[in-house]
């Protein structure tokens, strides 16, 4: 079983090979024996090697699918985030 520094490390050096988010939520954090605490930390980590423009637009989406927003305008709020 692999400690939370090792995943952390794998983590970096498949994000910094170019790897997707997504193989690495897949493939790593969600198939460690982490708590739940500890793989929001590494998911945490993870995300952050996502471009911020990345990041924005997946946030946006979900709370779009959330709220039953399907495109269009969007309130001042909503531009903003």
């Amino acid at each position: 079983m692999a400690t939370l520094n090792e995943l952390r490390c794998e983590i970096d050096t498949r994000m910094h090979q170019g790897e997707s988010f997504s193989s690495i939520e897949d493939d790593v954090i969600d198939t460690s024996d982490m708590s739940d605490d500890q793989k929001s930390a590494l998911w945490l980590y993870g995300w952050s090697f996502v471009a911020l423009r990345d990041q924005r637009r997946e946030a946006r989406a979900h709370l779009a699918r959330l709220t039953g927003h399907r495109g269009g305008r969007v309130s001042n709020d909503e531009a903003r985030l």
